[in-house]
């Protein structure tokens, strides 16, 4: 049951056509969060809208690659008019058919995706909205990144050093902005499972006996995270910034 946590809120959730995205954007409007979702799937976010708008939410749409630096600009201008500001930007992006490889194998081309999509596009939406909303008066970021940006998992380099870099990325603006009213902080999920990983993840367990080193001693799933994401959005995260809250089922 909703309890308004996010009232008045109004959120750019860039990654929304993702399976854990989605589910965090179909949480923030139940909220009562308003919502600006980008994602190159039309489809997905515009399903998504819509539903928000059944809440009696306000919900907008607006397609956008990451790796299109004049596509980044017209997203971050659409977004701030959408509803006259943005309180809170949930990143989330990340390449859809990128292929995964060691040092040596990935390709040029699939690395500088991955930092595009990871990195370069995070820092060039932020660079264009941060400014407005210190000048409203502040607001809050919400990253995604993951545990293989801070353990190695061979096969998933470019993978695992784009979600170390936005961690980064997500210090810094934590860092630089914070005396200008913005928080940023990250949601790490751990090992969760989605129709779109599922397979994937099951091998990768398999194969690395990372179940046997989680407390809690299962894989999550989405609805493991949208409490998490749920808090960082909200004013009952006001003093928290610069952190990476783990949920990831007490990985050890």
């Amino acid at each position: 049951m909703s309890t308004g946590r996010l009232a008045g809120k109004r959120i750019l959730v860039a990654g929304g056509g993702g399976n854990l995205g989605g589910a965090i954007a179909r949480a923030y409007a139940a909220e009562g969060a308003d919502l600006v979702l980008t994602s190159l799937d039309d489809l997905r976010i515009g399903k998504i809208a819509a539903e928000s708008r059944e809440l009696g939410r306000r919900a907008v749409c607006h397609a956008a690659d990451l790796t299109d630096e004049a596509a980044i600009d017209r997203l971050a201008t659409a977004a701030w008019d959408a509803f006259g500001g943005i309180d809170v930007v949930f990143l989330s992006s990340q390449p859809e058919q990128p292929k995964l490889g060691d040092l040596l194998s990935t390709s040029d081309a699939d690395w500088k995706i991955w930092f595009q999509i990871m990195v370069w596009g995070p820092l060039r939406l932020m660079r264009s909205l941060a400014p407005k909303m210190m000048a409203a008066g502040g607001g809050a970021v919400v990253t995604v990144t993951s545990s293989t940006g801070d353990d190695p998992q061979p096969g998933f380099d470019a993978y695992g050093l784009g979600k170390s870099g936005l961690w980064w990325l997500t210090q810094y603006m934590a860092r630089e902005w914070g005396q200008h009213g913005i928080r940023a902080n990250a949601l790490q999920p751990g090992m969760v499972a989605t129709s779109g990983n599922a397979t994937e993840l099951e091998a990768v367990v398999r194969e690395t006996g990372l179940l046997s080193r989680t407390s809690l001693g299962r894989v999550g799933n989405n609805e493991d995270c949208l409490g998490a994401a749920v808090f960082l959005a909200s004013d009952e995260a006001r003093f928290v910034s610069a952190q990476k809250l783990k949920v990831d089922g007490g990985r050890f």
